[in-house]
């Protein structure tokens, strides 16, 4: 179940349009998670690609909330987490982001935060008893 992490150091969500910034999460051991402001949105997702690990701060974020990780290219959609573009292999993990009391909090669960990661939502069951042999590397 998904529960509030303050955000250290950060009382507000005060990032122009167009800046990132990497933020560490209270109470969780590495715990870290990127904002991006794209507009008058502020978003909170996984600090590091998806792919091997690259951190997206690095990246190019751009006005329409494309984020390309610098070190191989892959993109992804700052609004949704979803890839946009390989070599990525799972989507970012989006998390609530909001000021209050004086304190910037997300919202996620621990081993979310922790992954850099959010599952792909994919369910895969054979049909049939026809079976298949790839061949290829």
């Amino acid at each position: 179940m998904a529960q509030e992490y303050k955000i250290k150091g950060l009382s507000a969500l005060d990032l122009k349009s167009g800046e990132k910034r990497e933020v560490e999460v209270e109470g969780i051991e590495n715990g870290k998670a990127l904002l991006a402001k794209v507009g008058n949105t502020t978003h909170a997702m996984s600090s590091n690609c998806t792919h091997y690990g690259a951190p997206l701060k690095l990246g190019v974020l751009t006005p329409e909330g494309r984020l390309t990780c610098a070190w191989h290219g892959a993109c992804f959609n700052v609004g949704t987490g979803d890839i946009e573009n390989a070599p990525a292999l799972d989507p970012l993990a989006k998390f609530e982001v909001y000021e209050k009391s004086g304190a910037v909090y997300i919202k996620g669960e621990e081993a979310t935060i922790k992954a850099s990661r959010r599952s792909p939502n994919v369910k895969c069951k054979a049909q049939g008893q026809e079976k298949i042999v790839v061949v290829g590397g």
